[in-house]
C-alpha cells in the first residue's frame, strides 16, 4: 500500500487519533449545541410526508437489529436507522449549516454538518454499545471531516449542482462510523474508499422529498462503507486523491492545505463555527428574513400598510431560491416570495408556516404577489462570502423602508443562546414528545458524557 502523504491518509490519520481528551472544552459545548438542534429538527421531522415513506420502507425492509429511529417505535439495522433519522433531520430543513473559512468559498452553502453525522453515530452508538464519550468523539470525528473536506473543495463542486450535505456528508458519517466501529488504519482508507463511489446529490432536487433523502443516504451508505470494510471488503486506498479520485472527478480539485495538517487544527465548530438556523427553510433567505423582521418589528408595519416588497441580490441567492410560485411546502422553502410574505402576514415564519395549507391560502397567494426579487450586480460584486441582499418595503402611505442584510441569528455573530436552543428543541419536539419529556431529552443532552450508553440518551427521544 502506498505511503505517500495524501488528502485521504490524513482523513485516516485523524480519525484513528481523535480522543474525548483530546477534543477541546469549547468544542464540546458546541457538540451539545449540535446535538440539541440536531435530535431537535430530526423530532420534528419525524412526522413528516417524506419521513413516513421512509419508515414504511424501514419496516418492509424487515431487516433485524435493535437500533431505533429517533421519535418512533421502530427497531431496525444500523444503516437503515441511520437513513431514516437523516431524512427526518433535513425534511424540514432547519438543521444547521456549515459557514466558509474565506471569501472565495460559498458562505453558509457548504453543508448541513450535524445531521449525516449525527444519524450515522446513533445508529452505530447503538449497535455497539457505545458509551457517551466514544459516542460524542465519533460525532465529533464526523463533522470535523466533513467541514474539512466540504472547505477544501473547488466551489465549482456545489455551483455546477452537487449537494454537498449529500456527497460529503457521506464522509462525515463514514468516519463517525469508523471510529464507532474501531476499524484499522486500512480499513477506515477502505471505507472512505467505498464511500466515495456512494457519494450523491444533485441540487436540482431542492424543494423535493429527495433534498431530505440525500442527507439520509449520506447518512445510511457512511454506514454501509464502514460496515463492509469491516467485513474485509477493500476499495482503492486514496479514492479521494489523483486524477480519478473524488475530488477531481466531482469538483475540478481541491486545495489539500485547508485539509492536511488542519483536522481538528482547529476544528471548524470552533472556527469559523456552524450556523444554527432560525427558519425552517434555506439558509440563504434568513439574513434577509431577519432584516425584514426587523423593519417589521420597529416600524410596526401591519400587512394592510404593505405596497411592495423588493429584494435584490446576487444569483447565488436568487437562483437557489427560484420558486417563485410554490406550490407546496418543500418549495416554499427554496422561495422568497413565500418567506418573506407569510413573515409580514403573521411576523413569524416558523414549523407552523410551512405547511401545505398555509402555503395555498389566498391571503398568502395574495402577499406573495407583492414580492418582488430582482438580480443586483452590485451585491454580487461583493462576492458569496456573506449572503446578502438589500430588502425594501413600500408602504402605502409612501414611506420606503430599508435594510441591508448580510447576517442573521444563529450565526457565530449573533449566536443563539442555551436558552433559545431549548425553545427551538421545545418547538420541533412538541408533536412528537410531551413537555415532561422534552425537559428530561434535553437534561439528557446536556449529560450525555456521563452515559455508560448512548443509548440512553436515544430513550429519551424514542417513543415506544
Amino acid at each position: 500500500m502506498t505511503t505517500q502523504p495524501t488528502v485521504t491518509g490524513a482523513i485516516v490519520e485523524y480519525i484513528q487519533m481523535v480522543t474525548y481528551d483530546s477534543i477541546p472544552e469549547d468544542v464540546r459545548r458546541e457538540l451539545k449545541r449540535c446535538l440539541v438542534d440536531g435530535l431537535g429538527v430530526m423530532l420534528a421531522g419525524t412526522p413528516s410526508a417524506c419521513s413516513r415513506l421512509i419508515q414504511r420502507y424501514v419496516q418492509e425492509s424487515k431487516s433485524p437489529g435493535a437500533s431505533a429511529v429517533v421519535g418512533t417505535g421502530i427497531l431496525t439495522s444500523p444503516s437503515l436507522v441511520a437513513l431514516a433519522n437523516g431524512v427526518a433531520g433535513h425534511a424540514d430543513d432547519f438543521d444547521d449549516t456549515q459557514l466558509s473559512q474565506t471569501p472565495d468559498r460559498i458562505y453558509g452553502l457548504l453543508t448541513h454538518p450535524t445531521v449525516p453525522a449525527l444519524a450515522a453515530a446513533l445508529a452505530v452508538g447503538q449497535d455497539v454499545k457505545a458509551s457517551g464519550k466514544e459516542f460524542l468523539t465519533a460525532f465529533c470525528g464526523g463533522i470535523e471531516v466533513e467541514c474539512k473536506i466540504a472547505e477544501a473543495m473547488n466551489p465549482e463542486h456545489y455551483i455546477k449542482g452537487f449537494h454537498t450535505t449529500g456527497t460529503v456528508g457521506v464522509f462525515g458519517a463514514t468516519a463517525a462510523a469508523a471510529k464507532l466501529y474501531k476499524l484499522s488504519p486500512e480499513q477506515t482508507r477502505f471505507a472512505l474508499g467505498i464511500a466515495a463511489s456512494k457519494s450523491a446529490g444533485l441540487r436540482v432536487n431542492f424543494g423535493t422529498m429527495t433534498k431530505p433523502y440525500h442527507a439520509g443516504a449520506a447518512a445510511e451508505n457512511g454506514v454501509v462503507a464502514a460496515r463492509l470494510a469491516r467485513l474485509g471488503y477493500q476499495s482503492d486506498p486514496n479514492a479521494l486523491d489523483g486524477q480519478w479520485g473524488h475530488f477531481q472527478v466531482t469538483g475540478g480539485g481541491c486545495d489539500p492545505a485547508r485539509i492536511v495538517g488542519h483536522l481538528g487544527n482547529p476544528y471548524t465548530l470552533s472556527w469559523p463555527g456552524v450556523s444554527v438556523k432560525p427558519y425552517p427553510c434555506g439558509s440563504l433567505s434568513h439574513p434577509s428574513l431577519d432584516a425584514l423582521l426587523d423593519l417589521i418589528t420597529e416600524h410596526d408595519i401591519k400587512p394592510s400598510q404593505v405596497a411592495q416588497v423588493r429584494l435584490g441580490a446576487g444569483r447565488n441567492i436568487l437562483n437557489p431560491l427560484r420558486y417563485k410560485e410554490p406550490q407546496n411546502s418543500l418549495e416554499a422553502k427554496f422561495s422568497l416570495q413565500f418567506c418573506l410574505g407569510i413573515l409580514l402576514l403573521r411576523r413569524r415564519a416558523g414549523l407552523q408556516e410551512f405547511v401545505d395549507d398555509v402555503v395555498r391560502s389566498p391571503e398568502v397567494r395574495a402577499m406573495m404577489a407583492l414580492v418582488e426579487t430582482y438580480h443586483s450586480p452590485e451585491i454580487e460584486a461583493k462576492g458569496s462570502d456573506r449572503m446578502r441582499s438589500l430588502v425594501e418595503v413600500r408602504l402605502k402611505d409612501g414611506r420606503v423602508l430599508t435594510r441591508l442584510a448580510e447576517t442573521s441569528r444563529g450565526t457565530p455573530e449573533r449566536p443563539m443562546s442555551r436558552q433559545e436552543m431549548a425553545a427551538k428543541f421545545a418547538d420541533c419536539a412538541h408533536a412528537t414528545l410531551s413537555q415532561e419529556r422534552i425537559t428530561t431529552a434535553l437534561e439528557a443532552i446536556h449529560r450525555v458524557e456521563e452515559m455508560g450508553s448512548v443509548g440512553e440518551l436515544v430513550e429519551r427521544v424514542t417513543v415506544f
